[in-house]
């Protein structure tokens, strides 16, 4: 590829990718016009006129529509607790479309996060059945049901918008 071809976007001294901060390592809050936060601490800060941020971080795309989404949940939530009555059908039907988009990506997470917990880590463990339905909060019989179905390729269909370009792609039949 010639510098004329060159992705404008590729960053110059590309570096592997790192983990996200956590919050209590790396503080982040938000800014506003016009106004400092009254008490900040992590990632959240409250602001005088009783606003609550909470910044989230993350590398962008995927990770970003679901920070979309679940920001959409939070307005409709806000709309429910504030006993707003005049709520437009665009308002209603944009909740709602990303509530279900929102939902569906959180089960393909959940699904892949139970297949991961029964591979075996570095020194060969894996989590037990029984930690597993109390993390899900179901019977363990029921949770190694769920992990065969989806072994088999009864995976979510979000599963291939979570793991395509991803070394977990290939890794089970997606339905």
């Amino acid at each position: 590829m010639t510098n004329a071809q060159a992705d404008p976007f590729a960053p110059r001294h590309p570096r592997p990718p790192q983990p996200i901060p956590l919050p209590q390592d790396e503080p982040m809050t938000a800014h506003r016009p016009d106004m400092d936060p009254e008490e900040a601490y992590g990632r959240v800060a409250h602001w005088p006129d009783g606003i609550i941020t909470y910044t989230l971080a993350f590398r962008g795309g995927k990770q970003e529509q679901i920070a979309d989404e679940a920001d959409s949940a939070i307005l409709a939530m806000d709309a429910i607790q504030t006993g707003e009555q005049d709520l437009s059908e665009e308002f209603i039907y944009s909740k709602l479309r990303d509530i279900r988009r929102l939902k569906q990506r959180l089960t393909a997470i959940e699904e892949e996060l139970l297949l991961m917990a029964r591979e075996p880590d570095s020194a060969g463990c894996v989590v037990s059945w029984r930690d597993l339905g109390e993390g899900l909060g179901q019977h363990h019989t029921t949770v190694k049901e769920r992990h065969d179905r989806i072994a088999r390729g009864g995976t979510h269909s979000f599963r291939r918008w979570l793991t395509e370009n991803t070394p977990r792609a290939d890794r089970y039949p997606t339905a």
